[in-house]
């Protein structure tokens, strides 16, 4: 069960987490069969430009999103591409660019989470991971966590759209028995129980018009801010994504003509 309480942040760590653990096997198995015994030379080669970069230890457990993805990146011609496809080298570009967003700390949002996900499950499913079925849930939690507030308040309305036409009924009824009543004693306090019919169909129309809000503190289901309002002040600039992110082949603190090498291979 994924943990929402953090907003988004959690669910792209749990999915970086399956990420990284069905990616290593696969690495090392491609990188072995492209470069033999050399292959943790070659993996190391792929940083040689990242000042901020450790060199890679040999054993593939403390191997991280990011330098998986690099190696993939990095060496795609020489180990990878013989078994995948552009459309996963995409994915591999598309994953390197979340990846950094997350590593900075900034903001996910409902559609970046959910393509970040979707991309997860995607390449995992291309290299035959099983794991690829726990990214399915994942996603299936998160629809259910951003959409549940939705299901609630149709529900909600539903209900109280029976409760308006209950109640509506009930003042129809005793405004009728009043007019009646009234009109039945004296034909001349009609005036009287026309102002008895017009008070009950005034009060009928404001039941069924009124809607109920939500008010006091609470959560806004975006941005996991409490709001004390129907609209959060916090969300009024969506958040939008970065296309200059998806540069491919660019890291942070790569060079122009690093970028340019690496994008050429």
């Amino acid at each position: 069960m994924a943990n929402f309480g953090n907003g988004y942040q959690d669910v792209v760590s749990t999915a970086l987490e399956i990420l990284t653990a069905g990616l290593r096997d696969f690495v090392r198995q491609q990188l072995e069969f492209a470069f033999a015994d050399e292959w943790l030379d070659v993996a190391r080669s792929s940083f040689r430009t990242d000042r901020n970069f450790d060199e890679l230890p040999e054993d593939l457990n403390y191997w991280d999103a990011h330098a998986l993805l690099t190696v993939m990146w990095d060496q795609w011609n020489s180990a990878f591409r013989r078994k995948l496809g552009l459309f996963e080298r995409s994915l591999v570009a598309e994953l390197r660019a979340f990846r950094n967003r997350w590593a900075h700390q900034r903001h996910f949002n409902f559609d970046d989470t959910y393509r970040f996900l979707d991309s997860i499950c995607r390449l995992l499913t291309a290299i035959g991971v099983p794991s690829a079925s726990d990214l399915s849930e994942l996603k299936f939690e998160l629809l259910k966590y951003e959409f549940a507030e939705a299901i609630n308040a149709e529900a909600l309305d539903k209900d109280n759209s029976r409760d308006r036409w209950a109640v509506a009924g009930v003042y129809l009824a005793c405004g009728t028995v009043f007019v009646y009543l009234i009109c039945s004693i004296s034909e001349q306090l009609w005036p009287l129980g026309a102002a008895f019919g017009i008070a009950f169909l005034y009060l009928i129309y404001r039941r069924i018009k009124w809607k109920p809000q939500q008010v006091g503190p609470h959560e806004c289901r975006r941005c996991r801010r409490i709001i004390y309002g129907t609209k959060c002040p916090y969300c009024v600039e969506p958040a939008t994504f970065d296309n200059s992110e998806f540069r491919l082949g660019v890291l942070d603190g790569d060079s122009a003509e690093t970028a340019a090498r690496k994008v050429a291979r």
